[in-house]
């Protein structure tokens, strides 16, 4: 599984408070975006904007991603500026299939990752094979607002839903990231509605998800990490585990629910992720 980013906050590359802002807003990653926030009139200003924009983002200790604009022409461009400012990786917006991706690649260098963004009905078909386009894949990403206006849906149906509990699968298979959340985070002011749909989402098997506006990172990253409680009780099954592994048994009652090897693959991924283990 790749590296997971629990919280990522959009930032209009070419806002320069806005810029400077996310460096203490504790995200995983910030994601400086040249597409949906900036007017076409402005994308050259914002692709300029990344040389100085990256590190700024950087000075806090998020990782720095590039969201892209289609098409080509403007993507060429700005997959070059991303690259040469030193940007982390790139969201590759409303991805056509495999080809699509491993052609993005071929512009990045070094360490650099891509998250492509899944955007229309016709790509959803290719989930699996765009997950598994390149190593560089870090995680996958439903573009909700884009599918939804194509199906004529609202962004929370669940439809677009269903979408994204598919995307859940085909990331899993490749063993990379799923992200995302089960409906929209757009009403940021409603943090009580936000907590309960992260929780939802992490249920459904999201690891992260993107926000934007700051006020959203810390519950994104309080949602998408291991409560205390989940921390106990994996500890305990995995104590349970050893005893039972050194009396020859397979499976065991751990607060009155049976546990087995598929419970502690679980476990062991808990503590992980709180760096355990």
């Amino acid at each position: 599984m790749a590296r997971i980013w629990r919280s990522m906050l959009y930032v209009p590359a070419n806002v320069p408070r806005f810029v400077e802002k996310s460096a203490t807003a504790g995200a995983d990653a910030i994601l400086l975006d040249l597409e949906d926030s900036v007017p076409h009139e402005r994308k050259a200003e914002a692709r300029a904007a990344l040389a100085t924009a990256i590190p700024i983002a950087r000075a806090g200790g998020s990782e720095v991603l590039v969201r892209v604009n289609r098409p080509l022409r403007l993507a060429v461009g700005d997959i070059e500026a991303a690259v040469a400012a030193g940007a982390d990786g790139i969201l590759l917006t409303k991805v056509l299939g495999p080809d699509h991706v491993q052609l993005a690649c071929e512009l990045l260098t070094g360490h650099m990752r891509i998250i492509p963004m899944v955007e229309t009905a016709a790509a959803l078909r290719s989930l699996h094979e765009i997950a598994r386009a390149s190593p560089r894949v870090a995680g996958l990403l439903i573009g909700a607002e884009d599918l939804a206006a194509e199906c004529g849906a609202a962004a929370d149906d669940e439809i677009i839903a269903m979408a994204k509990r598919q995307m859940v699968l085909a990331a899993v298979a490749a063993g990379v990231a799923p992200l995302g959340t089960l409906g929209t985070v757009a009403d940021y002011k409603d943090a009580e509605k936000v907590r309960a749909l992260v929780a939802r989402s992490k249920r459904a098997g999201l690891v992260g998800a993107s926000c934007i506006h700051p006020s959203l990172v810390p519950i994104l990253n309080e949602g998408f990490s291991p409560s205390a409680a989940e921390l106990d009780l994996a500890r305990r099954q995995l104590a349970a585990g050893e005893e039972a592994a050194r009396e020859g048994r397979g499976s065991f009652v751990v607060d009155g629910l049976m546990v087995d090897e598929p419970i502690l693959i679980r476990a062991r991924r808990i503590l992980a992720q709180a760096g355990e283990g």
